[in-house]
């Protein structure tokens, strides 16, 4: 098993079929998997729930440090906030910096966006993406 450092995993993002960028200074960032179910119980489950499979969802969540100024190089929290406020569809890849294993890709649409600035405190963003679509797990 190989053990690694967390600060190697990244979420690149892109809108549009354009090229996919680094999270600018980012600090955490999470892939969340989930799976709905359907509730089939009925009277002769004999006490016990009875279900189904449902759909199935994922989400990405970043943290970062917040910066005014766009390099060019990643995707900064300005791009976000247009990603959010035109609609785009966003393209997003979760692996490791440097490839190795496998890496997670899919597209979904930005759900939330934050900036934060506290007394003598350095600013940071969070941001959320929910899946459309299927998410795809392939080696690298």
């Amino acid at each position: 098993m190989a053990i690694f450092n967390g600060s190697e995993l990244i979420v690149t993002l892109a809108a549009d079929g354009g090229s996919q960028l680094k999270l600018l200074h980012a600090t955490s960032c999470t892939l969340s998997f989930n799976a709905d179910t359907i509730d089939t119980s009925t009277k002769d489950s004999g006490g016990f729930r009875d279900i189904l499979s449902g759909q199935r969802s994922f989400s990405i969540s970043a943290d970062g440090l917040m910066d005014f100024v766009s390099a060019g190089t990643t995707t900064d929290p300005d791009e976000i906030f247009d990603f959010m406020i035109n609609r785009n569809k966003v393209d997003f890849t979760f692996a490791l910096a440097t490839p190795a294993g496998y890496k997670f890709e899919g597209e979904g649409f930005v759900t939330s966006l934050e900036i934060t600035g506290g007394v003598e405190d350095a600013p940071t963003y969070s941001m959320s993406i929910e899946s459309t679509g299927a998410l795809s797990k392939t080696a690298v």
